[in-house]
């Protein structure tokens, strides 16, 4: 198995009757029908550098970071896996005046297939009253605005039946959740890794994998979207509504990679 301080992703070999794999976090998965393995690493960043640069790297139409509300995202040495640097992403959703907060960072998506990932730990529990984002894709306008920011897809933290939390899939074209059941389950203090294959085809054939270390939760096919010119992913700790609220999120470890040519 590949280990590395960024996406740990390789082909493993196989015949003509099995499945090709991938190594997601520190275990292998199937890849699903059609979708084509990962190949060569693009973007990364492991936070040594001490700052958000690797993901401002291009100027703000490639990548950056960006809060609102009663928040405060920094990089801190030891809050990573392993004692590395991380990202620490708190906010606190009992601010006044304000609808959400949020601490994110982002860069623009490659033009073709590909795969995006990053390392997670929550440092509590929260029950969820209106939404919970921690992985997304986002469009923009010419003038990369944030005040033109349009949700398309998230990966959410929503209440578990019974207690605890779990993952979900929301569609905002739709407006429609679907939950990960059992397996999109996540507890706090242990880091976890989302990975994600998207295949952007606007404005009716876009499709979405999701994995959750080797889990995969999600294979969501011919999402509608309308064709967008600025599509960027995001991760990062973005809530309305938390209980208690004020909540923090650590993150260490992301990465892009290229999907095989076909």
């Amino acid at each position: 198995m590949l280990r590395s301080s960024a996406l740990r992703i390789a082909v493993a070999l196989c015949s003509a009757a099995c499945s090709p794999e991938i190594v997601l976090g520190d275990s292998e998965a199937a890849l699903p029908l059609g979708i084509p393995p990962p190949a060569e690493l693009v973007w990364s960043t492991d936070y040594d550098v001490g700052d958000f640069s690797d993901w401002e790297r291009g100027g703000e139409a490639f990548g950056g970071e960006y809060e609102w509300g009663e928040v405060n995202g920094y990089v801190d040495a030891g809050v990573g896996r392993n004692g590395s640097n991380g990202v620490v992403a708190d906010i606190n959703t009992a601010a006044r005046g304000e609808p959400s907060e949020g601490v994110r960072m982002y860069r623009r998506i490659e033009p073709a297939p590909a795969y995006y990932s990053s390392w997670f730990r929550l440092e509590d529990a929260h029950s969820v009253a209106d939404w919970w984002s921690i992985f997304l894709f986002h469009a923009r306008d010419a003038s990369l605005s944030l005040d033109n920011d349009r949700s398309m897809w998230d990966v959410r933290i929503v209440d578990a039946p019974g207690g605890g939390m779990q993952l979900q899939f929301f569609d905002h074209d739709t407006m429609q959740g679907t939950l990960a059941g059992q397996a999109g389950w996540i507890g706090v203090r242990t880091w976890f890794e989302i990975s994600a294959y998207l295949d952007y085809r606007p404005p009716n054939a876009t499709r979405v994998v999701v994995w959750l270390n080797d889990a995969q939760l999600f294979d969501m096919k011919d999402l509608h979207t309308p064709v967008e010119a600025n599509v960027f992913w995001s991760v990062g700790n973005g809530a309305a509504s938390l209980d208690p609220p004020d909540s923090t999120l650590d993150l260490d470890d992301a990465a892009i990679r290229k999907a095989a040519a076909p």
